[in-house]
């Protein structure tokens, strides 16, 4: 539960925040609620559409924080390297 009130003027609009990590994944879920249409994720595997080091790294925090971050707390902020791809020939 969020525990802060903003005062809100002008257009600014009042955004519900889920974010979760699940095990076995390498990235972290991010969704609005009360939206169809907004489900996103971020990673920190360099080389990926969805790579974004600081943001991952400040949404792991939240998740470690809160008890909600399903793995060890060693290592996870570093940026990851993309896997090879194989060859073609």
């Amino acid at each position: 539960m969020p525990t802060e009130q903003a005062v809100l003027k002008g257009r600014t609009v009042a955004l519900g925040v889920g974010v979760w990590a699940r095990k076995h994944g390498e990235r972290i879920h991010i969704h609005i609620t009360g939206s169809k249409h907004f489900h996103t994720t971020v990673t920190n595997e360099e080389g990926s559409e969805r790579y974004h080091r600081t943001l991952f790294r400040s949404l792991r925090r939240l998740l470690l924080d809160n008890g909600a971050w399903p793995y060890g707390r060693e290592g996870a902020e570093t940026a990851r390297k993309a896997k090879a791809k194989s060859a073609k020939r």
